[in-house]
């Protein structure tokens, strides 16, 4: 009967468990199943027990464990759906990613920080947090129209600075023309209304007339003042130097229409792609970028282009053009997949603009993908249509081609490199929301055009725009903070907590305000962890005497289940597409509850529930790049891989110092046998003189001994100035109210030398008489100087004076009393 029971009971128990997890884990409904199942197990047992036959035990059913919660899966902000979509890598844990890097012929700016502090964040995210295998692609743009652009003006403007040494009527004249070109050339289309016959007129509120505005202004007053120092006899090299300085704007216009075609030496285009580049890669490590995995370089790549287009036009979406090679948008859009080899692609057709198909004609975006140089080229078939390839106009650099003479386009570059490393298909592609269209749109077209695929890349995710104080910030307007420039006012940490505290897909308005509250969220966990490492110390190398209870209350429990759900929230949080503002306000509140708890009372703590939770927030921290190592163990922000590698006797060696010096004066004072005031003289100069060069605080504790802090020593140092500051102006107080005290004692004992008795005797009326003729034996008057009584109330105020001048009197002597007796 057992028997049967049981293999019955296995069958139907197997079978139900096993629905019922499938039917939980993939739609996470309730386990009515699996409890009907434990009933059924329960009611066999009894069975079987009063069956009597319990000669063969066995174990009880094992349970299968239900979650209670279900567990979040990753999501992310998918620019191909607009939506959050559930992040699948196509191999397991492998995860490749191309990142579209900087365009280098300028100083990166803090929009570029928080592109790449933004993209590094995520990364760190996969990589550390969600353990994913990242392979990480970044290009570096070093063939452009901008590079183009900047390479000439900068050579033709410094040789023409250098062959200009004196202030002469010719180069104002030239000066002027140049400013008379400029007025023409940039304001003209405004003061005509219209950039074209088939184009809107330009507003006169566009941000670039109001540059191009100033800086004719800024060029016409430079013109003017050279004038008068030529009218001055004034032709220095100074002079010279500072119109063409103040002119910049105009000068290297009209320099580059004037002789840029006739730049024919490739170094200079490649020197200034060079500096640049080794510029933007210190900025990234100064804010602790991780380094791209492989960094690819578009000069490098040529060949690749070159191929990787030819193949473009056997597919028959790409046209030659005198020299040019054109992306057929009209022939992409809409068309079959030609890969037959792909059964997934057979019925596929393409489509071009998926990220922004709203945008595929805006005419001033395409132009402005087009670059400035290669809006001019002429040939295209459809105005949305883009370059693959650009025939060199004199002045350009260029790599022979099967249509000649040339240079890579500007979205053809990344679409073979990250194709050449990453291959037909990318988990993600990352860069700025600027670049959405028509940059990424493009690549995704000619890449999938390239491939004959139907989705070259799986997720997009774009960084959002960074504002000025609430404008648009752009190197065009002339507008913008470098990198250098934000951390000459700010650390890199705090940089890096304030694009944290904003959504990485959301606009960020950088002001100061923003960082305010990087810096407070800084100084609070700085704060926290200086207490905690204080607290582990202590308790570490303090004697642990059991009391016979144990450290693990309802406060101890409270803190953990604050722990754990914070832990949780910190999971769902970054499950949610890297929502990092509510991993900070998590981890925030996680601090001010242990504060709290720690604050309850020292001697009462559970030090393993601190200690953990302080890891966690490191770690998190650490994950984020917001601590720069990332080996250490250490709890808090750490010392950074420079002050590392300082020799340890380096650092022991000032301690010891100081420690010697405070033995000898302690031997010292006992020899000499001063006062016991004097030792605490000298312990107080060691916690807040000495020990504070060495960023040490020793905080006194109600016990009676100190909790010996590292804190940063600048803080401390303007602490203690703080400190000494108010103790300054409560003694500088002190001292003006003894002085002023003093100089009414002073005032009093001259008021005092007047004996009573001969006050009212001398005093004169309103005619000049005595004011007086009869006295008391006090002398105070009886009558007026012409013997009449004085009445009652005058006499008796008179009396009051008189009292009040004997007391002054009383007063002058005691001190001459005083002052006669020191004297002897």
């Amino acid at each position: 009967m057992k028997t049967i029971f049981n293999n019955f009971l296995s069958h139907i128990s197997k079978r139900l468990f096993n629905l019922n997890n499938n039917y939980y884990y993939k739609r996470y409904k309730n386990n009515q199943l699996l409890s009907l199942a434990s009933r059924l197990n329960q009611a066999g047992r009894k069975i079987i027990k009063m069956s009597g036959n319990n000669n063969n035990k066995e174990q009880p059913e094992w349970q299968v464990p239900v979650p209670t919660e279900p567990v979040p899966v990753l999501k992310i902000y998918n620019s191909l759906t607009r939506s959050k979509v559930e992040f699948i890598p196509r191999k397991g844990k492998l995860v490749t990613w191309y990142n579209c890097g900087p365009t280098v012929y300028d100083a990166a700016h803090i929009g570029h920080a928080r592109l790449y502090v933004t993209i590094d964040i995520i990364r760190r995210i996969l990589s550390d947090y969600f353990k994913y295998d990242v392979f990480f692609v970044m290009n570096i743009t070093d063939i452009d129209d901008k590079i183009i652009l900047r390479a000439r003006q900068n050579y033709l403007y410094n040789n023409f600075k250098s062959s200009n040494e004196k202030l002469t009527k010719e180069l104002v004249e030239t000066v002027r023309t140049a400013l008379n070109d400029f007025a023409k050339t940039k304001l003209g289309v405004y003061k005509s209304g219209s950039q074209g016959n088939d184009k809107a007129a330009p507003s006169k509120d566009d941000p670039l007339y109001l540059m191009y505005v100033q800086a004719l202004r800024k060029s016409v007053d430079a013109v003017a003042n050279a004038e008068m120092a030529l009218e001055d006899s004034d032709t220095s090299k100074e002079s010279a130097h500072e119109l063409l300085e103040n002119t910049y704007e105009i000068i290297i216009s009209w320099l580059d229409k004037e002789k840029g075609a006739s730049i024919t030496d490739p170094k200079i285009f490649r020197d200034l792609a060079a500096h640049w580049e080794k510029d933007f890669m210190e900025d990234m490590r100064t804010l602790n970028v991780y380094p791209s995995d492989i960094l690819t370089r578009v000069s490098e790549y040529v060949p690749e282009i070159v191929k990787y287009i030819k193949k473009i036009i056997d597919n028959g979406y790409a046209y030659e053009s005198d020299g040019s090679v054109y992306f057929d948008t009209f022939e992409f859009d809409g068309s079959k997949s030609k890969n037959i080899n792909n059964k997934n692609n057979s019925h596929y057709r393409h489509n071009y603009a998926k990220l922004e198909p709203w945008s595929a004609d805006n005419e001033k975006l395409i132009e402005e993908g087009e670059g400035s140089l290669g809006s001019k080229l002429q040939g295209k078939k459809s105005k949305s249509d883009f370059a693959l390839w650009k025939k060199s106009k004199p002045g350009e650099p260029f790599w022979e081609s099967p249509w000649g003479r040339g240079r890579p386009g500007w979205h053809i570059e990344c679409s073979v490199m990250a194709s050449e490393v990453l291959g037909e298909n990318l988990d993600i592609h990352s860069g700025g929301i600027d670049l959405a269209f028509p940059h990424h749109d493009n690549e995704l077209a000619q890449s999938e055009a390239y491939h004959e695929c139907n989705q070259w890349v799986n997720y997009f995710i774009h960084a959002g725009h960074l504002n000025l104080e609430g404008q648009k910030m752009s190197k065009s307007l002339k507008n913008f903070i470098t990198i250098k420039q934000a951390l000459e006012k700010y650390t890199s940490r705090q940089l890096r907590f304030c694009f944290l505290l904003h959504q990485w897909d959301s606009k960020l308005d950088f002001k100061d305000s923003s960082l305010a509250e990087a810096k407070n969220i800084e100084t609070i966990l700085n704060n926290f962890f200086v207490n905690v490492k204080a607290l582990i110390n202590e308790h570490r190398h303090s004697a642990y005497v059991s009391d016979g209870t144990h450290q693990y209350l309802n406060p101890e429990k409270e803190l953990l289940n604050v722990f754990q759900g914070k832990q949780q929230n910190v999971h769902a949080a970054l499950c949610d597409s890297f929502n990092t503002p509510t991993v900070i306000s998590e981890i925030m509140e996680l601090v001010y509850k242990t504060n709290i708890y720690i604050a309850s009372g020292r001697s009462k703590i559970n030090i393993n529930i601190i200690e953990k939770i302080a890891n966690y927030v490191t770690k998190m921290l650490r994950i984020f790049g917001v601590i720069e190592s990332s080996e250490s163990q250490e709890i808090g922000f750490g010392v950074s891989e420079k002050q590392k590698s300082v020799n340890k006797e380096e650092i022991v060696l000032p301690y010891l110092r100081v420690l010697s010096n405070y033995r000898d004066n302690i031997r010292e004072y006992s020899r000499q046998k001063k006062d016991y005031s004097e030792f605490l003289k000298l312990s107080d100069n060691l916690r807040d003189v000495e020990l504070i060069e060495f960023g040490v605080s020793l905080d006194d504790q109600e016990d009676g001994k100190a909790l010996i802090k590292f804190v940063n020593r600048e803080e401390l140092i303007k602490a203690r100035e703080e400190k000494l500051k108010v103790q300054a102006e409560k003694l500088a107080k002190k001292e003006a109210m003894a002085k002023a005290k003093e100089e009414e004692r002073m005032k009093r004992l001259e008021q005092g030398k007047l004996a009573p008795e001969e006050m009212f005797k001398n005093v004169k009326g309103e005619d000049e008489e005595n004011a007086y003729s009869i006295f008391d034996e006090q002398g105070i008057p009886t009558h007026d100087g012409k013997g009449v009584e004085l009445a009652k109330n005058r006499v008796k105020k008179l009396k009051k004076e008189w009292e009040t001048q004997k007391k002054l009197h009383t007063e002058y002597l005691t001190s001459l009393e005083e002052q006669n007796n020191n004297d002897v």
